[in-house]
């Protein structure tokens, strides 16, 4: 690796954004891969991994000679569900990819030892991905990345999954070809009528159709007595009138055979045309059959979808009504608002007028939540912050009733291809009944909690007065007794403070008593407050230069002690707990590691929801209200750091967060 390196902390810079990928490259250890860390990184490597990081186009870049991986969230999608990702990041190429390294070997060698780049359009290369191996098609470019001393230092790959596309394009192609033979193999029935002897010759396919014999002429009536009664009348009255010198000759119709030897509904459409003499008697009716049963198959096929797709429409309008959704649309191009008569009722509007952004919808919003709306409003619009998706919940004040409600409101922004917002709908629901249903059980809650704590109070001080008095007496045992009451009345106490805290929070009325201190200190401080009362697993910090943080004492401590907790609580007994410290930029990072059952895909996501607990065989017999992880998040949100979590079921989970470090 080149001794070029960059400057003291600047290699962050360089790591910056990139969405999911670039938080993983940042959190991720290099120290332990042969990479090392990045601040020995060589120029070269920082600038094209940013360059990878932040591209909206799928890449990957190889580096080393072990081929180190890195790649960006627009690549992200072809690695599939499960598998390789996250474990590609950092992961040597070989290791990856052994599915396909006898394929794109050689092309690495290639472009690491000629320096030539290599392309390849919708080349075919199946890789493991979703559980299985699967056909995926490439469309991508193999490009030298050299080191500063000019040496090959790595292959940066740009590529694009092209699968959907060659599979559609092979879809064409065979509904093409098979156009083409049912074409080439469609038969026309023939006929050609004598109207002086009402006989007629036809070909092969058309016998075949009416189930009548191979004679060489006809009698019109066997073949009239084979149309489906309700269509034989009609065909005979077209047929007259075909023959009738006044109407020109013309004959145009469809019915429906009933084969006697195959009984199967065939529907056809007979074109022909009379021919006349110069007494304007027809000497002359022929023609072809051609069979449209498949055609008139379809179209009853899409008419009797119409149906459906109008009852379907009939019924979504009528759940919706029985939901009680409004909705909205708004023309960001045109500057139009649309909402419908439930939208208009939750603002408290009942005039018909083409209502007005500001007018009706800024100024319906409650004050307190207005600010917060509108910022929200300003992300939804912004493609690379939030994808365009709305999920708020606030208040409303009736511009003509002066009612206040409560309503949750999702929806979706769409852009053009310029990324500009150019159209955000979606629907808006009466939630005030449910929000005043919490906010009465809030207010239950800390009323029960605030009168729980004086009993407790008292408890804890006639045990603290108790112990001293034992001791003197040498009472050991007793001591111990009332010693371990008071760790439970102290567990029972940061229960009911949790659930104060909820409805401090709830009111927007928690207090933060911020200072400077060492979180080293905490953290062992919470680690021996805990092995007191747990001795079934072994509780490990892991040493790390001191960080001072700037934040409150006690509620970061009740954030490492929940989560020290839950890591007892879900890890079998002889395990190892692991918390450690470290700085990342200008935050501090804690986490709790576990060894634990692990948490499945479909549950992080919720698992800092109030109440929300994962519901399994492992987790009935384990008490709790599912309110410890929100407490941990709100405290650490409005620390302005981040709470997240790293989790294989079966293997344990890491919980992770930050905190601002003092300045």
């Amino acid at each position: 690796m080149s001794s070029v390196k960059p400057a003291p902390n600047t290699y962050l810079h360089y790591l910056e954004d990139g969405g999911e990928m670039g938080e993983l490259t940042r959190y991720y250890d290099w120290s332990k891969s042969v990479l090392g860390s990045p601040e020995n990184w060589p120029q070269s490597l920082l600038t094209t991994v940013g360059i990878v990081l932040k591209s909206k186009f799928p890449m990957f870049l190889w580096w080393g000679g072990e081929l180190i991986q890195f790649y960006n969230d627009a690549y992200r999608p072809s690695l599939g569900n499960g598998g390789k990702h996250p474990e590609a990041l950092g992961q040597p190429a070989a290791d990856c990819w052994p599915e396909i390294w006898p394929v794109i070997k050689p092309l690495i060698d290639q472009v690491m030892s000629g320096g030539e780049s290599v392309w390849s359009k919708d080349q075919l290369i199946p890789i493991y991905r979703n559980g299985q191996m699967e056909d995926v098609y490439w469309t991508f470019g193999y490009s030298r990345v050299n080191n500063e001393d000019g040496k090959a230092g790595g292959v940066l790959v740009i590529c694009n999954e092209t699968t959907n596309e060659v599979k559609t394009y092979q879809e064409i192609v065979q509904t093409k070809n098979e156009l083409e033979f049912a074409i080439e193999a469609a038969e026309l029935g023939t006929w050609d009528l004598n109207p002086a002897t009402n006989k007629f010759i036809g070909n092969d396919t058309l016998k075949t159709w009416f189930g009548l014999p191979t004679d060489a002429e006809i009698e019109l009536h066997s073949a009239i007595e084979v149309i489906l009664d309700a269509d034989r009348q009609r065909v005979t009255n077209a047929i007259e009138k075909a023959m009738d010198y006044q109407t020109g000759g013309s004959y145009d119709i469809s019915y429906t055979i009933i084969n006697p030897l195959n009984p199967a509904p065939r529907m056809v459409r007979a074109k022909g045309k009379a021919l006349f003499n110069d007494n304007k008697q027809a000497i002359r009716f022929s023609g072809i059959l051609q069979d449209i049963t498949q055609e008139k198959m379809a179209a009853q096929k899409v008419e009797e979808s119409n149906i459906r797709l109008e009852r379907a429409y009939e019924q979504t309008s009528l759940s919706k009504q029985a939901a009680q959704l409004g909705t909205f649309d708004m023309d960001l191009e045109k500057g139009t608002l649309e909402w419908d008569e439930r939208c208009r009722l939750l603002f408290g509007i009942s005039h018909k007028d083409t209502v007005s952004y500001e007018r009706d919808f800024v100024n319906g919003l409650h004050p307190e939540d207005r600010k917060r709306i509108l910022e929200e409003i300003e992300k939804v619009f912004i493609k690379s912050v939030s994808n365009g998706n709305y999920d708020v919940e606030y208040r409303t004040v009736g511009a003509e009733d002066q009612v206040l409600r409560w309503v949750k409101a999702r929806g979706k922004a769409y852009f053009n291809n310029n990324d500009k917002p150019t159209r955000f709908i979606g629907s808006v629901l009466d939630i005030t009944e449910q929000k005043l249903n919490e906010l009465r059980k809030n207010d239950f809650i800390a009323m029960v909690s605030h009168e729980l704590k004086t009993p407790l109070t008292s408890l804890k001080a006639y045990v603290q007065l108790l112990i001293p008095r034992l001791r003197k007496n040498g009472d050991d045992f007793t001591v111990e007794i009332l010693g371990k009451s008071d760790l439970q009345i102290k567990k029972m106490t940061e229960m009911i403070n949790g659930f104060l805290n909820i409805s401090r929070l709830d009111a927007g009325k928690i207090h933060l008593d911020k200072t400077d201190f060492l979180l080293n200190d905490l953290i062992k401080e919470c680690l021996e407050n805990f092995a007191l009362t747990v001795s079934t697993h072994h509780l490990y910090f892991l040493p790390y230069e001191e960080l001072r943080v700037n934040a409150d004492y006690e509620k970061v401590g009740q954030v490492i002690n929940n989560l020290l907790s839950n890591a007892v609580k879900y890890s079998p007994r002889g395990k190892l707990i692991e918390i450690s410290c470290r700085q990342e930029g200008k935050m501090a990072i804690v986490s709790v590691k576990d060894e634990g059952m692990g948490i499945k895909p479909q549950d992080i996501g919720k698992l800092f929801e109030r109440f929300y607990r994962v519901e399994s065989k492992h987790t009935l017999a384990i008490s709790g209200f599912g309110i410890g992880l929100y407490l941990c998040s709100e405290i650490i949100q409005i620390h302005e750091g981040k709470i997240w979590i790293e989790s294989e079921k079966g293997k344990g989970s890491t919980f992770y967060f930050s905190l601002p470090l003092a300045n």
